[in-house]
């Protein structure tokens, strides 16, 4: 057994490799555990306690547990809860797994395996064994597991999902892009809503093929961390109305305005310079937060040990629920007119007060989305800064 230390998050101990808590760059061996993405986990803490109470079968599964860390103070903390599936490619991952549940008196509670994620998937593929929560968090992209992660769900389960590969979703990469999610990416300011939009794109074209529907509840952008949760809805019904949903988001890198549609136009013109745009997608270009479940999850919060940012992250979330795709920076738009920026409050108040709508955005804390145009956006911001 590696050199190994015990550390608290949450209202969780944890049996960690001692190098994980000293190292810059979490090492992969002899297990992974990564302090880092403490903020991520509490918003799993927060988004399952909303949620347990919808299942009928109160189980939840971690298929990519690493050394269970998600899993066991999902187990310890959201006490709804009568079964946590524990699993990891890793036996050594799991050792430390089963030393953590048995430190937090939750051995009964928890069930481990070391098998290959898809395989253990299949195993909770079939009618009966299916479970209520899946959390699938890999080391760079879900994509290979999607399927898998879809067939083991429960009818109005709820999907929690992680990726990481960032330089692909979010524009460095858009021809690996387009292999892996189905879609193009593009590198611009709002790339990480562009990639939380194609990896839903992704999830929400997988699940229509298998007579599923998604409705996304809420998203998060974290260091290199975007993630979704989803509710999967079993049915013809819904698995139709999914291509709807999907559609693309085209950049002028002219002037950087902006647009989304439903229809494919690879050849679109600006409206405000007359030059050729960029695109990305297909994606989901429907809303990415319910407001019904962030009140479930502000109202949750306040149960939970989890860091200051969460109730931040879900009040601006809150904010933003029924704003159009894509954000504006602040500072962007102050570099391109060579002017100090106004504050957001300041900002915002001046496009509310024009007629527009605008919020903050819990996407990028220097961000806003609005209805106005981005010639609009800039005549208001020049007279603040006149």
């Amino acid at each position: 057994m590696p050199s190994l230390q015990t550390t608290v998050e949450g209202n969780t101990k944890l049996v960690v490799p001692i190098d994980s808590l000293t190292s810059e760059i979490p090492p992969r061996n002899p297990a992974f555990f990564n302090p880092n993405a403490r903020v991520s986990r509490d918003f799993s803490i927060i988004a399952y306690k909303s949620y347990v109470k919808n299942l009928n079968e109160k189980s939840m599964a971690d298929a990519f547990a690493g050394v269970g860390a998600r899993a066991i103070r999902t187990a310890v903390e959201i006490k709804e809860l009568d079964q946590v599936y524990i699993n990891d490619a890793n036996p050594i991952a799991i050792d430390m797994a089963r030393e953590s549940s048995k430190l937090n008196n939750i051995e009964k509670k928890c069930t481990f395996s070391v098998n290959d994620v898809c395989k253990f998937l299949i195993e909770h593929s079939s009618k009966g064994s299916r479970l209520g929560m899946i959390d699938l968090d890999p080391f760079g992209t879900p994509a290979p597991y999607i399927d898998c992660v879809l067939r083991a769900i429960k009818d109005e389960g709820l999907l929690s999902i992680t990726a990481t590969d960032t330089p692909v979703l979010c524009g460095i990469y858009p021809d690996v892009c387009t292999r892996r999610y189905y879609g193009r990416s593009m590198n611009v300011e709002y790339g990480n809503e562009i990639g939380l939009r194609l990896l839903l794109g992704l999830i929400s074209m997988v699940a229509s093929r298998l007579e599923l529907g998604i409705k996304p509840l809420f998203v998060h952008s974290i260091r290199n961390y975007l993630r979704v949760y989803v509710r999967v809805n079993v049915g013809s019904r819904y698995a139709e109305s999914m291509p709807s949903k999907l559609g693309y988001i085209h950049h002028c890198f002219s002037c950087s305005s902006r647009t989304y549609t439903n229809q494919t136009d690879h050849h679109k013109i600006c409206d405000i310079c007359n030059k050729p745009m960029r695109f990305a997608g297909p994606l989901w270009i429907e809303k990415i937060f319910d407001p019904d479940f962030i009140d479930e999850m502000l109202y949750s919060i306040n149960d939970c040990n989890v860091d200051k940012k969460c109730y931040k992250i879900l009040s601006l979330a809150r904010e933003e629920t029924n704003m159009p795709p894509t954000y504006f920076s602040i500072d962007k738009i102050s570099e391109r007119m060579k002017a100090t920026p106004p504050t957001m409050s300041t900002m915002i108040d001046r496009l509310q007060s024009s007629g527009f709508s605008a919020t903050r955005t819990s996407l990028r804390f220097t961000g806003f989305k609005t209805n106005a145009k981005y010639n609009e956006i800039l005549d208001l911001f020049r007279t603040l800064v006149a």
